[in-house]
């Protein structure tokens, strides 16, 4: 049988979300679903998802293997636009709602989820959807947008056969994932046993003093952050085009000149890149901090960090990285902190809101008060000794999370060169 030329509301229909209370979130038994479960890369995120404490009508609920898109997007650094998300199994027996900033797609055909969710992955609907979009600051689009959608379908045999071979990546590529997450597990655990409830190596033998930061073992002394800084400077930025292919998910993008890290996952963020001269004063070096400052949400402030390795480097093509325009580029004094202890500090800070107070929030949008912060901003710091023995516990944990990013990276370029192959029908699949 023949692929043919098909309306995609002529097989679905998008039903939009619930108009939710903001105070009814952080409780309750429900699940409310929102923006923040879609993502370019990855086929849901958790952290989208919220208590919710609020009848509904049952229009508004999704159950796992339905999908959901995106309403509208905020930066496109985040292109997340009617791009789906599939509810995972993990919410099996839970009422799940999907919010207002979420459409639902309502699947009445013969085509699987399964299938619908890479078509709606694939980069001929990514441009579509560029082209019929609306708005600047908050780009949108509609139901009728999306329902109006045009693409080739294969036959019931071959899209089956399509959606096993793209899961099938994506299957490897989770169990990375979920090997990573242990692993970083396991590094704050270790952190939180040494650094929080000060269980080090010799610790019985230590006595505890009182400091600016409450009662600190004696070999530890409170600092400003400041003291421990030797060279910060904010971001970069380049111009606003993307690559015909974008998002795919790719380190480098041949043919241009420095890629831009955000606090985001590095290795596949949408790449912006710079093409002015003052790259190597952000130019990215092993032990250097990446801090974002500006352009945070209720939902996700700023305050974020990533610690930047030679590993990391090199897995840009180029080996030659700055960070973006949103971020500032901290670089410490490596004879007074370990940046691998720096970098679980900062992350402490933020997981615990104690970073809060360094951040303003203006018509919607929370930054980060960078000098604030410089000035008052206080950091623990434990005696070299431990310092160096930590690193010992830590630094093979990252050499391992970046070998399993590598083995992704990997894993996710060769699902997206198939994936418009496969879509398209030019890659012949075995009957």
């Amino acid at each position: 049988m023949e692929w043919k030329k098909v309306r995609l509301g002529d097989y679905i229909s998008i039903k939009s979300g619930l108009a939710y209370s903001g105070s009814k979130i952080g409780k309750g038994d429900s699940i409310l679903l929102g923006m923040g479960c879609v993502s370019f890369k990855e086929k849901f995120v958790e952290t989208g998802a919220r208590p919710y404490d609020d009848y509904c009508d049952d229009r508004f609920v999704v159950k796992p293997g339905e999908i959901v898109l995106a309403t509208r997007q905020q930066s496109d650094n985040l292109p997340i636009l009617a791009m789906p998300a599939i509810i995972p199994k993990t919410f099996e027996g839970m009422r799940v709602i999907f919010g207002t900033n979420l459409y639902k797609v309502e699947n009445k055909s013969e085509l699987s989820n399964r299938f619908l969710f890479w078509l709606l992955k694939h980069q001929h609907y990514f441009k579509y959807i560029a082209g019929v979009k609306s708005g600047t600051a908050v780009q949108m689009v509609t139901k009728k947008n999306v329902e109006d959608y045009k693409f080739l379908c294969p036959p019931q045999g071959e899209r089956e056969k399509i959606a096993d071979i793209l899961w099938s990546y994506d299957n490897l590529i989770e169990n990375n994932t979920r090997r990573i997450r242990l692993l970083e597990q396991m590094a704050e655990n270790l952190y939180k046993e040494w650094f929080v409830r000060f269980r080090f190596p010799g610790h019985e033998k230590v006595e505890f003093v009182n400091s600016k930061l409450g009662k600190l073992p004696s070999t530890f002394c409170v600092a400003n952050m400041a003291s421990v800084i030797d060279y910060y400077i904010g971001g970069g930025w380049g111009n606003d085009e993307y690559s015909d292919d974008f998002p795919v998910q790719a380190s480098v993008i041949r043919g241009t000149d420095f890629p831009f890290v955000t606090n985001f996952d590095v290795s596949t963020c949408p790449n912006r890149f710079h093409k002015k001269s003052n790259y190597k004063s952000r130019q990215l070096y092993d032990g250097d901090i990446i801090l974002e400052i500006s352009g945070g949400t209720a939902e996700q402030p700023v305050g974020r960090s990533v610690l930047v390795t030679q590993e990391l480097i090199d897995r840009f093509e180029e080996g030659k990285v700055i960070c973006a325009s949103f971020c500032k580029l901290l670089r410490l004094k490596k004879n007074v902190v370990s940046p691998y202890f720096f970098y679980y500090w900062m992350k402490y800070l933020y997981d615990t809101r104690i970073i809060d107070r360094f951040q303003l929030q203006s018509t919607g949008i929370i930054n980060f008060k960078f000098e604030y912060f410089l000035r008052k901003g206080l950091v623990m710091l434990p005696s070299k000794p431990i310092m160096d023995e930590f690193d010992k516990h830590i630094i093979p944990v990252f050499h391992e999370i970046n070998k399993l990013a590598q083995q992704n990276e990997l894993l996710v370029k060769q699902r997206d060169l198939l994936l418009p192959r496969l879509m398209s029908g030019k890659l012949e699949i075995n009957r």
